[in-house]
């Protein structure tokens, strides 16, 4: 196989979780992260915070607002845990196309939001673990205030 590059940085790691204020005294209290974003996705069921660990990197948080999405579907099949991995790369269409040429087949891919592209590799093909590719259209600290939507009486405990 081709050796090839397809991402341009790690950005952070999502943990699935049937309440996420459970674990915000673990995450912020504990290992130290501040709240940096999150929103609800009314749409695909559930909602996500991120935060900060004092050295640099994100943990992700994500819970279902019902049972219907595919983070319920997780916590159902799987329990909490790790959820996916997800690495930002710049010109997701074309990174898609070398994927597919060298072999690899995307699944769950979503180009139409400029704010959030994304596509996965399935568990099957990356020993278990969903790996999300990811790009925004919006310079980070621009996403970084998009995404300022998350209620955060919602991650207290």
């Amino acid at each position: 196989m081709r050796r090839m590059a397809i991402a341009d940085r790690f950005d952070h790691v999502s943990i699935a979780t049937r309440k996420m204020a459970s674990m915000v005294p673990l995450v912020r209290d504990v290992l130290g992260a501040r709240f940096l974003m999150g929103a609800e996705e009314t749409a695909r069921h559930f909602r996500w915070a991120q935060f900060q660990l004092p050295g640099g990197g994100i943990i992700e948080l994500m819970e279902p607002t019902d049972d219907d999405g595919f983070v319920a579907r997780f916590l159902k099949r799987r329990g909490e845990g790790v959820h996916h991995l997800t690495f930002r790369v710049k010109d997701l269409r074309r990174r898609l196309e070398e994927l597919e040429t060298a072999g690899w087949q995307p699944v769950d891919v979503s180009l139409d939001d400029p704010t959030w592209r994304e596509a996965f590799i399935h568990p099957k093909d990356a020993h278990g673990v969903l790996i999300q590719l990811a790009e925004s259209e919006l310079s980070y600290p621009e996403e970084v205030s998009f995404f300022q939507q998350l209620d955060l009486a919602l991650l207290e405990p």
